[in-house]
């Protein structure tokens, strides 16, 4: 019974990250899409062979997406608003400030989310009981 739960649980965490996935591509733009994209990429690849519970890194994985399609969403309310003001002077700023701003979110998130994985031990070293 308790497999069955694991099982559903990580069945709707997955759905969750593709439903972040549709509403970045619906409501927001494709660089928002192209953002969530990478960080699952990056955060899947980086993190998923590390030790820990499969339900906890999706879990993590699924915040990281509402993270980022949060802060996508600003950002994208950001660059409207600034376009409406500055008109398309302020396309080159935003073009070179949204790299950065992501970064601002998907570094610090991955490495909060390293910090809730169990440590590695050294090689070599006793296990102490």
């Amino acid at each position: 019974m308790h497999s069955i739960l694991k099982r559903l649980l990580q069945f709707f965490l997955i759905q969750v990250i593709a439903l972040c996935l549709l509403v970045s591509v619906y409501f927001l733009n494709l660089q928002a899409t192209l953002t969530l994209v990478i960080f699952n990429f990056l955060f899947s690849s980086l993190t998923f062979p590390l030790k820990g519970t499969m339900v906890r890194k999706l879990t993590m994985l699924t915040l990281g997406n509402f993270l980022g399609l949060f802060w996508n969403a600003v950002f994208y309310n950001f660059a409207l608003a600034g376009t409406s003001y500055f008109g398309s002077a302020f396309d080159p700023f935003y073009i070179l400030a949204y790299p950065i701003l992501n970064l601002l979110w998907i570094v610090p998130f991955w490495s909060f989310s390293l910090g809730l994985l169990p440590r590695m031990q050294p090689a070599g070293a006793e296990v102490k009981k």
